[in-house]
């Protein structure tokens, strides 16, 4: 089999429709996909934020905390005047395991890690759909390339009477 390229396509006119349908579906498919997830995972509230960079901040004394035996956890929030050491006794278990599934990712919290995910998402998606889109120009072009060969073989098959 021939390997066939998108140049080799005698139709110009087609090919740079194709190639910009590529690239602007790809764009506006890209951008409509962050922002349907943006949508559905909106950013940290302020609050959250607070929070996340409080465990930032005090990560080593957090972690000691969350792991001590619940007597012990009641002397340390006696010591520290904060905030969350007396609130977090007060909160059920599912609550408590969610502050430490909260603590545990942040660690390296930055507040504008949500909108640097946000470019990346867009890009791995742009890159992917382009990608695809780029695959099926070039299936399209050797399919009008092997139709164009079929047609003159039948068109010489019957000049010769077969």
């Amino acid at each position: 089999m021939e390997i066939s390229s998108i140049e080799d396509d005698p139709n110009e006119k087609n090919r740079k429709l194709y190639s910009r349908i590529s690239f602007w579906g790809s764009i506006l498919l890209s951008t409509a996909a962050v922002v349907w997830y943006s949508m559905a995972t909106p950013p940290d509230t302020p609050e959250v934020q607070k929070m996340r960079m409080f465990f930032k901040e005090n990560i080593i004394e957090v972690s000691t905390f969350i792991n001590l035996p619940r007597d012990e956890m009641e002397a340390f929030a006696k010591k520290k005047k904060h905030p969350f050491y007396a609130n977090y006794l007060k909160k059920g278990l599912n609550e408590q395991n969610k502050l430490k599934a909260l603590i545990h990712i942040s660690t390296d919290y930055t507040p504008y890690q949500y909108w640097f995910n946000m470019i990346f998402l867009w890009t791995i998606c742009f890159t992917t759909l382009w990608f695809v889109f780029v695959m099926m120009e070039g299936a399209l072009v050797i399919l009008r390339k092997e139709g164009e060969k079929r047609r003159a073989e039948i068109a010489r098959n019957k000049k010769l009477g077969k």
